[in-house]
């Protein structure tokens, strides 16, 4: 198979929560492999700062601002993009909680979930539209090792005895779903959905959540023995958005340094 089918040049990326982290390294990524992308983010103060990373890095992002939890906003957006390009949707965009299961009110896990759930219902269904439209697409969903595991919460520093993270472990196993159903529906129109699912990654938000005590026992429990790094899930954003993966539909990418396998 020729390097090629890894080339995105012609297509344009929308990338969701892209203006840091996870999502900007992505978004990078996949400007370097030749696509247009945009980077959507809520965090409009983040975008000076993040140009400057692009720029550093000698690609071109397009940085806008959009909530997918508003769909109006997703909307008008995927409507700016049906211009016959072809299109892919990264999305990233996530929030989580650090509240015990019995300290968590109603509206807190209603914004993890509008977030990070309806989130990816909102641009899947907004631009997947477009995508059907024109006969072909890829949708890269990241979902978590937590949308199908459930985590140890003596390794958190926020954690306890009881259920660590249940909005965020609830939203990230829907995600997982939706991406198998909306592939089964969508694999004959052309429209290709997977999902991505990081494990253990130190970023920004992630940063205070575990002591030294927790992070020498996630180590312990990892075989690779390391946290993951931003740039560890660009090669599988790539793949899963490139022709390198025509054949693969409904598919959880796992990239969790062995974490799951035992």
């Amino acid at each position: 198979m020729s390097v090629d089918r890894f080339d995105l040049s012609g297509r344009r990326v929308i990338v969701t929560g892209g203006a840091r982290g996870l999502g900007l390294a992505m978004g990078m990524g996949m400007a370097r492999a030749g696509a247009e992308v945009w980077a959507l983010d809520i965090l409009e103060e983040r975008f000076e700062e993040a140009r400057a990373e692009v720029a550093d890095a000698g690609v071109a992002v397009e940085f806008v601002k959009c909530d997918v939890s508003r769909s109006e906003q997703v909307a008008e957006l995927a409507a700016r993009s049906d211009d016959r390009t072809p299109l892919v949707l990264l999305n990233n965009a996530g929030i989580g909680e650090r509240t015990p299961m019995m300290d968590l009110s109603y509206e807190e896990w209603s914004r993890v979930m509008d977030v990070t759930s309806y989130g990816v219902f909102a641009c899947a269904r907004a631009f997947g539209a477009v995508m059907l439209k024109q006969g072909r697409g890829s949708i890269v969903n990241i979902a978590s090792v937590h949308g199908f595991l459930g985590p140890d919460s003596s390794l958190y520093a926020f954690g306890g005895d009881g259920p660590s993270s249940p909005a965020y472990c609830a939203a990230k196993g829907s995600v997982i779903s939706l991406t198998r159903s909306l592939a089964a529906g969508w694999a004959a129109q052309g429209v290709r959905v997977n999902s991505i699912s990081p494990g253990m990654f130190i970023t920004d938000q992630t940063a205070g959540a575990f002591d030294e005590a927790g992070k020498a026992a996630v180590l312990r429990r990892t075989p690779m023995a390391r946290f993951g790094r931003p740039d560890d899930l660009v090669g599988a954003a790539i793949f899963l958005a490139s022709d390198a993966s025509s054949f693969v539909t409904g598919h959880n990418l796992v990239v969790d340094g062995g974490w799951s396998i035992w």
